[in-house]
């Protein structure tokens, strides 16, 4: 895994961890939306790497 995946994946999982701490709901669903663009983009990241 590129470097940069890597730490798209670290802030992926950092988001996913504030979810989980968010009491309010749409701070939470807000916090899985960042995951995901996270995601995407280590995704992206792999794929350049192939």
């Amino acid at each position: 895994m590129s470097d940069d995946a890597a730490r798209f994946r670290n802030q992926a999982d950092e988001c996913r961890e504030q979810a989980e701490r968010a009491i309010n709901p749409l701070d939470k669903e807000r916090w899985l939306r960042l995951s995901e663009e996270w995601l995407k983009m280590t995704a992206s990241a792999e794929k350049r790497q192939r």
